[in-house]
């Protein structure tokens, strides 16, 4: 037999790319390209953000895939980056990538739906954000404990994912956060990292507190703005509170996020 880790050393990484810029009245995606089982769709709405949509053949990351995604996004524009839906993890070992380079006064909304290990699944997710001085940024991830209505609970083999983040040159940020049938997440079903930076949303950034032993809050200052990480007994309690404390930041760049999310 075949271990899962032979499997996907034999494919290739699928790279996909978009290249965003500032028009009259509102961004555009200038290129992109999809490439294997990532797709990018790039839908129209009603604010001034390009939209960047990721999707996938196979509707989650199966066994083998390692996918990259890669985006540039130019001076003066707002790139929204996000999911079609939630991130399923197939059992077996996959990996995903994302590396953002935003110039000047650009900024950048990363915003996708949350990550839904399946059971027995070795997971990688590796994401690497480097700015200027002046670049603004909103971003959120969710990882869940899986599909708890099928009796999994934090049952993924393991979760590794490493984020890094890189302002005018300087690491600002390395944060990784390593899951496995060793680690013991209690009552906890869900955890969410919120960074919140740049000039544009200086007025913006909150005052968090939280006495709720089933949502613990944790807020701190990074560069010119905010990291908050959460972790939630509920999903859908984590992921309102996310958006509640990014909603202000999204309004100001003059886009709604959640417009197209039931």
């Amino acid at each position: 037999m075949v271990a899962p880790l032979e499997r996907s050393a034999r494919r290739a990484p699928a790279i996909a790319s978009a290249v965003v810029r500032a028009g009259d009245r509102r961004s555009d995606v200038h290129r992109a390209r999809s490439a294997g089982p990532l797709r990018l769709l790039f839908p129209r709405a009603a604010g001034r953000a390009a939209w960047i949509v990721t999707s996938s053949l196979g509707s989650g990351l199966v066994d083998g895939d390692d996918v990259s995604l890669a985006v540039t996004v130019d001076p003066g524009a707002t790139a929204l980056l996000t999911t079609q839906s939630s991130t399923k993890v197939y059992r077996g070992t996959s990996r995903q990538h994302l590396r953002v380079r935003a110039h000047g006064d650009a900024t950048v909304l990363i915003l996708p739906d949350p990550v839904v290990p399946y059971r027995d699944a070795h997971f990688t997710q590796t994401t690497s954000l480097t700015l200027d001085a002046t670049t603004s940024l909103v971003y959120a991830d969710v990882l869940t404990a899986g599909r708890i209505a099928f009796g999994e609970r934090w049952s993924a083999a393991r979760i590794d994912t490493k984020l890094t983040l890189t302002i005018a040159g300087t690491t600002r940020l390395l944060d990784r956060v390593v899951l496995d049938h060793a680690t013991r997440m209690r009552r906890f079903t869900a955890l969410g990292t919120a960074l919140l930076l740049g000039p544009r949303f200086a007025s913006t950034l909150p005052q968090i507190t939280s006495l709720d032993r089933d949502l613990v809050i944790a807020a701190s200052p990074l560069a010119d703005g905010v990291i908050l990480r959460i972790a939630g007994t509920d999903l859908s309690r984590v992921v309102s509170t996310l958006r509640a404390f990014l909603a202000p930041a999204c309004t100001l760049a003059g886009e709604d996020p959640w417009s197209r999310k039931w």
